[in-house]
């Protein structure tokens, strides 16, 4: 018997005292409410539509709500309200330079975290069968939150104003920006992917996908920049460091080399997220990412930001010391193990309380046991390197994992024994 999705219908409480608040349509908060689409997530009983839309709670910068600790400029929600009478995914909150709410992102449904990550993709019968049955489920409903979503904005703001982004025409797509008294609410439907809105001051709506501030630099400033990143000795170990990069947590997805892309593109200057990448590259919907087309992503992301984008079949430790010592990430796909990444996760804390330690030369014994990088449909991962050490013959790395997987150590030579596609980037 097919297997339903069940709706709950929840009513907010609200557990504060709310703001001053002028009057907002009560399209955006009354009616039914769409939802939970993760019901593992908690809840935090109050509808944020209000504070959301209130000038002076931006310009205070405190909004209601458990919020995760600032990291790179953004916090995320622990728990999910209602907003627009909907009940989100997830929501993200993201600060200019000057410690300022410039976006807040609020996603309703997402093809990765809703199909989740399945090694090999659907490669029995029943897996298609099983996949075939969510996809449906999936597309139900991408249909209704879009629809109850464009309905309000509709009704409360009046018709929108079409928006495309993008030059390429893999990364081009078409927005729907309304407006409500000083703010945009931006709707971005990506078919087959996810269904977002993000709110943020009509002034500084973003116009461009590439940063302002770096689209405006020539290319021996964008230089400067990212050698102005770089931090070299900074430590007893003798470690040369990129800083800057930011965080973006691959969760139960399929799209590590998406969220490492997101990570160096970002630093690079690209205003896309993983999930505005991972629509733009195509996914199928099948928990993998077989069939996508993340290869001409990577070139198209770069091209947006008029840089190149060089690929390598093998990793050459000389070569990535030179772009990493001028400030530019590389990306690495790389063949895993879980005894490997274990190790090293448990070298990391060592060195936590033994700074001067390092990784040994490696014996026969343990090149053995690596991974073969030639083995084609064995397991892989992406990550994104961050510095080395040439004395110790150690790159340093960060997987899409969250804060405790930063700047992980490898000898040269596992990478290299490892790594079957590197990616570098040149301006």
């Amino acid at each position: 018997m097919k297997s339903r999705i069940a709706f709950t219908f929840i009513f907010a409480a609200f557990t504060f005292i709310p703001r001053p608040i002028s009057a907002i349509p009560n399209v955006f908060i009354n009616g039914q409410l769409i939802g939970p689409i993760v019901p593992a997530h908690p809840r935090f009983g109050a509808d944020l539509t209000k504070e959301f839309l209130a000038a002076g709670v931006w310009e205070e910068g405190e909004f209601s709500g458990p919020w995760s600790d600032l990291k790179n400029d953004s916090r995320h929600m622990t728990a999910m309200p209602v907003v627009f009478g909907a009940v989100p995914e997830s929501i993200v909150a993201h600060q200019n330079q000057s410690g300022k709410t410039q976006e807040i992102e609020i996603t309703y449904l997402n093809a990765g975290t809703f199909f989740g990550y399945k090694f090999e993709g659907e490669k029995t019968h029943s897996d298609r069968e099983i996949g075939s049955e969510k996809r449906s489920q999936f597309a139900h409903q991408f249909g209704l939150i879009s629809k109850n979503l464009r309905d309000r904005l509709d009704t409360g703001c009046g018709p929108g104003e079409q928006v495309v982004m993008g030059r390429s025409d893999l990364l081009r797509s078409v927005l729907t920006d309304y407006q409500y008294e000083n703010f945009t609410i931006r709707l971005a439907r990506r078919d087959n992917h996810s269904v977002a809105l993000h709110l943020m001051p009509t002034d500084a709506r973003t116009k461009s996908l590439v940063a302002a501030d770096f689209e405006s630099l020539d290319k021996k400033e964008r230089q400067a920049r990212f050698s102005e990143r770089v931090t070299t000795e900074a430590n007893s170990r003798g470690d040369t460091q990129i800083n800057g990069i930011p965080m973006f947590k691959q969760g139960t997805t399929p799209f590590c080399g998406i969220h490492t892309l997101a990570m160096a593109s970002d630093y690079y200057g690209l205003n896309l997220g993983p999930d505005e990448l991972a629509a733009a590259a195509d996914f199928k919907n099948t928990g993998s990412a077989r069939g996508s087309n993340i290869l001409e992503l990577y070139h198209a992301a770069f091209e947006e930001l008029g840089m190149r984008v060089k690929v390598s079949s093998r990793f050459d430790f000389e070569r990535a010391q030179k772009a990493l010592a001028a400030g530019m990430p590389v990306i690495v796909w790389r063949r895993v193990s879980i005894p490997r990444e274990e190790a090293h996760a448990k070298f990391v804390s060592q060195l936590a309380v033994l700074p001067n330690l390092s990784l040994p030369k490696p014996t026969r014994s343990d090149q053995e046991k690596w991974p073969e990088r030639s083995k084609k449909g064995s397991p892989s991962h992406a990550s994104i390197l961050t510095g080395f050490n040439a004395e110790r013959d150690e790159i340093i790395f960060t997987d899409p994992w969250g804060e405790s997987a930063r700047n992980k150590r490898m000898r040269s030579e596992e990478m290299e024994a490892t790594a079957y596609t590197v990616f570098y980037f040149e301006l």
